[in-house]
């Protein structure tokens, strides 16, 4: 039998365990009561404050005297309320909500958070400036955009986009090469929205970057806005030694649909890349003309089913030489081939429209 003495520190380590165990239970009750009761008492202020708030913004002459008597709580509704009413309010109503939102001090408030040791703080500061509209905020938002933390500048993106002008957005086509991908999509996405306000930035970032990532980006917004001013930087690309390049080039040429573009896309039928060939032939489909049909009788015998695909299609586009050179394909040797013919001819305008 083991003497009691040794049975000390077993007795102990349960009795720290279970005290453990119960002050965990206490605080989760704790917690779970604060929870229950703050949220009793914001749904009891919140329609009195929503209110007044929205009063305060249709009359901005009455001041924030009246907000500035209320306690911590209630101003932390008041400030989640203009928050969410900023997000649907622009134009005069959103002046007054980010006047309201400074004039409070919390504007103040935020800027003081994106200078925080905590990044979730200074990325939430930095989404709340956003939301809010309010130009005096842009110098500390591209002050973060350099920010070490990819959340804040994530964040920080995101509010440029929001209330930046056009030097601001300047300021973010470089991020398109940003190391963290979540970053540089981002800015992809804002650019797709209000790039054409920078489209000479974004020209120039793609032609002089030595980011292989951010000038695919710049490449996919030349496309998405068409930009028919870089349609001699897109025929350089697409003679571009990675083949990723030539792709979105073409890809992005094919998008803006300029008759420049047709030599080039000729040209790129033989690439020695299959996708960069289908986005020629999807081109061709668009701008091409009697003489692109050699071109693409070519096609239409690739190995790549995708490229005759495509090949046929442009065929299909260009009336009666096209016609004749779908139906000479019926005979061909190649089954793949003449298989393709037999469904662009057979289903004519109910081929599905090229993605």
């Amino acid at each position: 039998m083991a003497p009691v003495v040794a049975l000390d520190p077993l007795i102990t380590g349960v009795l720290v365990l279970a005290g453990a165990v119960v002050l965990l239970g206490l605080f989760l009750v704790f917690e779970r009561s604060l929870l229950l009761i703050t949220g009793l008492r914001t749904r009891r202020r919140q329609p009195a404050l929503t209110r007044r708030v929205y009063l305060a913004v249709q009359d901005p002459s009455s001041g924030p005297a009246e907000f500035r008597r209320l306690g911590r709580f209630d101003r932390k509704l008041v400030r989640s309320i203009l928050l969410g009413i900023a997000l649907d309010l622009k134009g005069e109503a959103g002046d007054a909500i980010a006047a309201l939102y400074r004039d409070l001090g919390f504007l103040r408030a935020d800027l003081a958070r994106l200078k925080s040791w905590r990044a979730n703080k200074r990325a939430s500061a930095a989404a709340d400036l956003g939301l809010i509209h309010f130009p005096d905020a842009v110098p500390a938002l591209l002050a973060a955009l350099g920010d070490r933390d990819t959340r804040v500048r994530q964040a920080a993106v995101w509010a440029v986009g929001q209330v930046g002008g056009t030097a601001a957005l300047t300021s973010l086509v470089r991020l398109l090469g940003d190391p963290s991908h979540v970053v540089a999509q981002r800015v992809q996405e804002v650019l797709a929205e209000r790039g054409r306000e920078v489209v000479d930035a974004i020209l120039a970032y793609a032609e002089n970057t030595s980011s292989r990532a951010g000038r695919l980006a710049a490449i996919e917004l030349m496309g998405w806005l068409r930009m028919t001013t870089g349609a001699y930087l897109l025929q350089i690309f697409m003679s571009d030694m990675d083949p990723e390049v030539r792709v979105k080039s073409v890809k992005a040429a094919a998008a803006i649909g300029d008759p420049r573009f047709l030599e080039a896309f000729h040209k790129c039928l033989t690439d020695s890349s299959w996708p960069v060939r289908c986005q020629a032939a999807k081109g061709l489909s668009l701008i091409g003309r009697p003489d692109s049909v050699v071109g693409l009788s070519i096609a239409l015998r690739d190995s790549q089913w995708w490229v005759r695909f495509y090949a046929a299609t442009a065929l299909g586009e260009l009336g009666p030489a096209g016609a004749e050179a779908l139906t000479s394909a019926l005979d061909d040797p190649q089954p793949a081939v003449r298989d393709m013919a037999r469904y662009l001819l057979e289903r004519g305008d109910l081929v599905p429209a090229l993605p």
